[in-house]
């Protein structure tokens, strides 16, 4: 280690020697002009592509974001003055379009979007909701993610299912009609006496099943409306009376009973009453859905390689947020340290061998559907994407890179961390395989792609919720977040080759989501494409359900 400490220091004197020999300098007119110390001084002492050069590059690219970011202004522009994201409302076109301005303010070529098409949007009306027997108490809800509204306000008794197959549900057939449904007993939500579970642990609880439970909600769906249940009732599983959102279907359809997720404090009053008697509430839920498809978009730009520009790096995350917060950590955090790195690198005149892309995703919420549209889109392409690596899980300190299992990748990836594992504090390469977000969508089709892991910070409690704002964002963090993304991009493209395709790619269904629309023409797009507008202006017409 003292070795590689002196060598670096070295190196460091002599970029800092060429730094001042680059500023006295004058650019050649009309070419874009690196910020001082930028790789033009690296190569100086070093030649292109040198391991000296890759190493200066990178020292400077952090130096460039511990000096000059961007990234909380950026973020809080986004939250605050575009605010929540669903997947087809106007805040996520406006949000799209200001991302693409922003990479080509800060250089960046062939900065667009690129369409797909979700079946309709919606957007969320007002919801009520009050316990009526054997005591009137408010509660506390928000419908599910293209929930329907209900028939005015709808006044049922409460039902515990107990069923975990379809086999199961029989024993309620001829039981349910009007009734307001719950699956599960109330959450234990952490405090003094009660630790907060591993986050990690919790995803891994939740996918061990995940096809089985997925199989079972479609065809217990299915039952309550034969049945004629009035509606269904989920656990928020928050603490401090916060709501958690997701979809009540996972297609952009809208769903077929009213769905709703109550505070843990309110979901826990229903199921101790239901201990002692008969419980009857009544909910009103308004809801709307535009008149047909919309348009949606993904946002894209690149940094061209030099040498080998058909072969791609990418970093990216998605813009996509649930509409309750202001998507600030899930995951504004994600795409604006996407966008401050690809700034960095910019800025000090990186001159990458092979493409880096950035890409910002949408629908991710609802099923990884923009990531997917993208690779369907892309799909000539994926031979030629040398990596992928995802930024997805709140303002944390990237502690690793998950490397899905390729222990085949991991002695070159160690190689590819090393200009910067000390500098940003990034801990040992894990073998973890991330879940639940946008390089899934890659892995079938043998794309060496990853996500980073992060300390959970305020995430679990946060994501999803009408926290999930600016306020909850560290900059300190999500800086070193930026900075491990600009600079995994840069020293993955420098590397001599291609990462190794997997040899056993997991199957296209693995990770399956329902269908979604693609453009008609199923091609992507280099120009932008305009959003649809109608008469008045506005992006899709809206009705109520």
């Amino acid at each position: 280690m003292r070795a590689i400490r002196a060598a670096f220091v070295v190196t460091s004197i002599l970029w800092s020697a060429s730094l001042v020999l680059a500023q006295a300098i004058t650019p050649a007119e009309g070419k874009p002009q690196a910020r001082s110390g930028g790789s033009s001084a690296a190569s100086a002492t070093a030649a292109p592509g040198s391991s000296g050069e890759i190493k200066a590059v990178t020292q400077a690219i952090i130096e460039e974001i511990d000096k000059h970011s961007e990234l909380m202004a950026n973020i809080e522009y986004l939250c605050d003055m575009i605010g929540p994201r669903l997947t087809g409302s106007p805040n996520l076109a406006q949000a799209n379009r200001w991302t693409r301005d922003k990479f080509q303010q800060y250089g960046l070529t062939n900065a667009h979007l690129e369409p797909w098409t979700i079946e309709k949007s919606w957007t969320r009306g007002d919801a009520k909701g009050r316990v009526v027997v054997p005591v009137e108490q408010r509660i506390l809800l928000e419908s599910a993610g293209w929930g329907p509204s209900t028939r005015g306000a709808v006044r049922g008794p409460v039902v515990h299912v107990k069923a975990e197959s379809k086999e199961e549900l029989s024993a309620y057939k001829g039981k349910l009609k009007g009734a307001w449904v719950l699956f599960s007993e109330v959450s234990v939500q952490p405090s003094p006496k009660q630790p907060k579970p591993s986050l990690e642990g919790e995803m891994r609880r939740r996918l061990r099943d995940y096809a089985r439970q997925r199989d079972f909600r479609r065809e217990a769906r299915k039952f309550l409306v034969t049945e004629g249940a009035a509606g269904i009732l989920r656990d928020s599983n928050k603490e401090h009376g916060l709501i958690n959102m997701t979809g009540a279907t996972d297609n952009f359809t809208p769903g077929e009973l009213p769905d709703a997720f109550l505070t843990t404090e309110s979901y826990g009053l229903i199921w101790r009453l239901l201990k002692h008697g008969p419980v009857e509430i009544e909910v009103d839920l308004k809801n709307s859905f535009s008149t047909g498809p919309v348009e949606v978009y993904n946002t894209v730009a690149e940094f061209p390689g030099a040498e080998k520009a058909d072969e791609v790096v990418l970093i990216g995350g998605h813009i996509d947020s649930w509409d309750l917060g202001t998507g600030a950590t899930d995951n504004g955090t994600g795409i604006i340290a996407v966008l401050e790195a690809a700034r960095a690198l910019k800025a000090v005149g990186a001159k990458p061998r092979r493409t880096i892309r950035f890409v910002l995703f949408s629908g991710e919420e609802e099923g990884l559907h923009g990531s997917r549209a993208y690779v369907k889109a892309h799909e000539k392409e994926m031979a030629k994407i040398s990596g992928v690596l995802i930024h997805d899980m709140g303002t944390g300190r990237v502690k690793s890179i998950g490397l899905q299992g390729r222990y085949d990748l991991r002695e070159l990836m160690d190689k590819v961390v090393e200009p910067f594992k000390e500098a940003v504090n990034l801990d040992e390469l894990s073998m973890k395989s991330m879940y639940g977000t946008d390089h899934l969508s890659f892995l079938p089709h043998g794309v060496p792609a990853f996500a980073v892991v992060q300390d959970e910070a305020e995430y679990r409690k946060t994501h999803h919720t009408e926290s999930d704002t600016f306020d909850k964002v560290y900059a300190d963090e999500i800086n070193q977040g930026a900075k491990v993304l600009a600079a995994w991009a840069y020293n993955v493209a420098m590397l001599p080759d291609c990462l190794a395709r997997d040899p056993k790619p997991p199957q296209s269904g693995m990770f399956d989501a329902p269908e979604y629309q693609q453009p008609r023409d199923q091609k992507p797009k280099s120009e932008d494409a305009k959003p649809r507008r109608d008469a008045k202006g506005a992006v899709a017409s809206q009705t109520a359900n």
